[in-house]
C-alpha cells in the first residue's frame, strides 16, 4: 500500500501540518459514530471540517477555520476552502453526517 498523501486540487495553500491534520481527521472520522463538525488539535488556532464528495471517495471538501487577533486585539476568524484528493487512504464507510455539517458545506457553496 502506498504512503498516505494529500494533494490540493482547489484552494490557495496547504501546509504540511495541514495535510497531516487532514489525514488525522479522516482517520478520526472512520471510527466516529456521527461525523461532522469542526475538528482540531488541542491549543491549535486551526480547525478542520471535512466532507467526502459522493462521486469520488478519494476527494474531500475541506474548510479550515483559523482564529487570530488583530493588532487592535479584536478576535477574528478566517476560513479557507479547499478541494483535496487523498492517496493511500481507504474510503470512509457510509455513516451519519450531522445536519450542521451539511449546512456548513451548503453555505460554503460547495
Amino acid at each position: 500500500m502506498t504512503r498516505p498523501s494529500v494533494t490540493m486540487i482547489e484552494g490557495l495553500h496547504l501546509t504540511a501540518a495541514d495535510k497531516s491534520n487532514i489525514l488525522g481527521c479522516i482517520e478520526f472520522m472512520r471510527y466516529a459514530a456521527k461525523r461532522g463538525g469542526w475538528m482540531g488539535r488541542r491549543r491549535s488556532i486551526k480547525r478542520y471540517a471535512l466532507a467526502p464528495m459522493g462521486s469520488d471517495p478519494a476527494r474531500y471538501r475541506v474548510i479550515i477555520g483559523e482564529t487570530y487577533r488583530t493588532d487592535a486585539g479584536q478576535r477574528r476568524i478566517r476560513q479557507s476552502r479547499f478541494l483535496i484528493e487523498v492517496r493511500g487512504v481507504d474510503p470512509l464507510p457510509p455513516g451519519d453526517w450531522s445536519d450542521g455539517q451539511r449546512d456548513l458545506f451548503t453555505e460554503a457553496g460547495a
